[in-house]
């Protein structure tokens, strides 16, 4: 099966409001992302909330989206990738496990597929990567197997230490999605334009 943990947990402290509930392409940033994410195949999608948080649990429910809270947010996306990853039942060796933070909606679901193909036919490999020009992006796969290796990490620490130990496949994609990371009203505006249907 493939899986999916979104970090949706951050302060969005230069938005000044949840982020995940801003209103993007008829729909809110976290349903677009949960759309993508289930045309590219993934099975199960567990969306990581801040604890204390009221609105973006009761969206979720609405819209059948698993949810988990994570109760210090301010520890770091891998915290939330933690609180996801234990809410994550069932989880095989031979599973996928993508990490795709509520900031990234503009991603394809062709990315997140040609990841999963990629970890499908990279024998030995465990982590895929998108690239688009020549830069790292987001969201992170990774096999099932690495689960044990991913609860042991420090929190405050990140997942540079994972991918460290375990070279990623890089994976390019024609995306530039990959980059643009939903943090400023700027952001929000640009992103909102490239959504708006185009005349003719």
């Amino acid at each position: 099966m493939n899986f999916a943990i979104v970090p949706a947990a951050g302060r969005s402290s230069r938005l000044g409001r949840d982020k995940a509930l801003l209103a993007l392409d008829g729909a809110v940033v976290v349903d677009r992302l949960a759309a993508t994410l289930a045309r590219a195949g993934i099975d199960r999608i567990v969306v990581v909330a801040a604890a204390g948080d009221r609105a973006l649990p009761a969206h979720c429910a609405r819209r059948g989206l698993a949810i988990a809270c994570n109760p210090r947010p301010e520890r770091g996306m891998l915290s939330s990738v933690l609180c996801g990853l234990a809410a994550v039942a069932g989880l095989a060796a031979s599973d996928v496990l993508v990490v795709c933070p509520v900031d990234y909606p503009a991603i394809r679901a062709a990315t997140v597929r040609r990841l999963l193909d990629g970890l499908a036919a990279g024998g030995e490999l465990r982590v895929a990567v998108p690239v688009h020009e020549g830069r790292r992006g987001h969201p992170l796969a990774l096999r099932g197997a690495l689960a044990p290796e991913l609860r042991a990490l420090d929190p405050e620490r990140g997942l540079r230490h994972l991918l460290d130990r375990h070279p990623p496949l890089a994976v390019e994609v024609a995306d530039p999605g990959i980059h643009r990371d939903l943090d400023t009203w700027l952001d929000y505006a640009a992103l909102r334009r490239e959504a708006a249907p185009r005349p003719g």
